[in-house]
């Protein structure tokens, strides 16, 4: 299996953040459009602390890097981020980069 590639969008504090507009419309055409660039799977963790500095966070896992700048320069990359005022008035901040780690498991 390929490396795993994360592109993490992170929505500040302080603005107007519509979460069920953003689980059921946004986050659907994220995987519909970008699946074909190797989007292989995506989650949102929704920061609830007060003085946390975002208020939502996604993290989409690619295969590989050169995918993420395909999906962001394509037609389907243009149409997502037309979407994002539909849910969010201020300016996501993106990180990205080699997944460094990870482990899951269930007692």
């Amino acid at each position: 299996m390929a490396p795993t590639f994360v592109l993490s969008v992170a929505y500040p504090s302080g603005g107007k953040f519509d979460l069920d507009y953003y689980l059921k419309s946004h986050m659907p055409l994220v995987q519909a459009k970008w699946a074909k660039y190797g989007l292989r799977s995506w989650q949102v963790a929704q920061y609830t602390n007060p003085d946390a500095p975002y208020v939502v966070q996604a993290w989409l896992e690619f295969e590989q890097p050169e995918k993420v700048s395909e999906a962001t320069a394509s037609a389907e990359g243009k149409e997502i981020f037309a979407d994002i005022p539909n849910f969010y008035d201020k300016t996501a901040v993106t990180l990205s980069g080699p997944l460094a780690g990870a482990a899951s498991w269930h007692n």
